[in-house]
């Protein structure tokens, strides 16, 4: 179940150096995304309309991706703009062309109906002050302000939502990552769960906490302070986009002044209805410790993300295990503990019923 008239991270900009062609399936479509020369990202259906050959394995020219079979070349609109063997160009020699975006290090791509495209913004979140400021994205491009780890890729064998599901319920930290991070404060902090619109949501955490070695270490924080004011705050909009913003200050200290603040970018592209690309990336506010805090947490969250991918790939493998390949809506044991995985759904489920229901009309 995934709504295809909204916006998904495709690749990486430093996947595709100009000239580079690479394959990747999202939303079950097999696509090839590939840079012009002039350094241009275009992303087309991954198969010559001619005889069906995969255009991923062609080479980028001046005007296009040239199919490796016979030399048919296309640009990014789709349009054919060579055929070797003849000189006149058939009007049905094109192949669909998907809509992309890149912003930020990240190429996006709409898979769903085009012509939504143009007047729909890639995803992002309402700004502020200070750290705040990156909720736009722009935290992920390095800076003085932003010391930046990433973007990274995670090729998961499971469901996209299932992945949404783990990061809008962090009480799971306690234990799947029990070692990485040992922060069972989380269990008995104050939360706040609402919805911000239509697809949007935020999903806050606070407690005070001693601090395990561990996360006092990441953070660079003093050993001498006894107790911390923790954060976990998940910014997240349908259907798998999140910036989770975390981090502690000394008991009743300024986040800005005081504290370490890490904004932990976190983005589910759906390949198959048992796949995802999941993309992801670090962002220390004011490069805390000069680049120390960034690559801490850099190597804390790809042991965290192995322990993530290790539990979402045997909860996939258990769904088909017991016939079924996605969670519902209505799981048969609610907690109180996913009432941001809840609304989360319900908002995806929306998402994907009002396509069915314009697709019918």
């Amino acid at each position: 179940m995934f709504p295809r008239n909204c916006w998904y991270v495709a690749a990486m900009s430093h996947e595709i150096a100009p000239g580079a062609v690479i394959s990747r399936m999202i939303c079950d479509v097999p696509m090839a995304i590939f840079r012009s020369l002039g350094g241009v990202a275009s992303i087309l259906l991954d198969r010559c309309p001619h005889r069906l050959y995969p255009l991923s394995e062609g080479t980028v020219e001046a005007h296009g991706l040239r199919c490796a079979y016979h030399g048919l070349v296309f640009a990014g609109d789709g349009g054919c703009r060579e055929i070797p063997s003849q000189s006149e160009i058939p009007a049905n020699a094109c192949v669909t062309a998907y809509p992309a975006r890149e912003s930020h290090g990240l190429i996006w791509v709409w898979p769903g109906d085009a012509a939504l495209a143009a007047s729909t913004p890639l995803p992002a979140f309402e700004t502020g002050e200070g750290y705040l400021a990156g909720l736009d994205f722009s935290c992920l491009d390095p800076s003085s302000l932003w010391g930046v780890a990433g973007p990274h890729v995670i090729h998961l064998d499971a469901n996209y939502m299932l992945a949404v599901d783990n990061l809008l319920d962090l009480t799971h930290t306690a234990f799947v990552h029990a070692k990485t991070f040992d922060n069972a404060g989380v269990l008995d902090s104050t939360r706040t769960v609402r919805a911000t619109g239509d697809q949007q949501l935020i999903d806050f955490f606070a407690f005070k906490n001693s601090m395990s070695a561990p996360l006092r270490n990441g953070y660079i924080l003093d050993e001498g302070v006894p107790l911390f004011d923790n954060y976990l705050e998940t910014y997240w909009q349908a259907p798998g986009v999140m910036i989770l913003v975390h981090g502690a200050v000394p008991e009743g200290g300024d986040r800005e002044r005081d504290g370490a603040i890490v904004l932990n970018t976190n983005i589910l592209t759906p390949a198959t209805e048992r796949s995802c690309h999941y993309f992801w990336a670090q962002s220390v506010y004011r490069d805390r410790g000069n680049g120390k805090v960034r690559d801490l947490w850099e190597i804390m969250t790809k042991a965290a993300f192995a322990e993530d991918e290790h539990t979402l790939q045997r909860q996939q493998a258990n769904l088909e295990r017991f016939g079924a390949s996605a969670l519902a809506d209505d799981v048969s044991l609610i907690l109180k503990a996913d009432k941001a995985i809840v609304l989360a759904r319900r908002m995806v489920s929306r998402m994907v019923r009002g396509e069915e229901a314009a697709k019918a009309a």
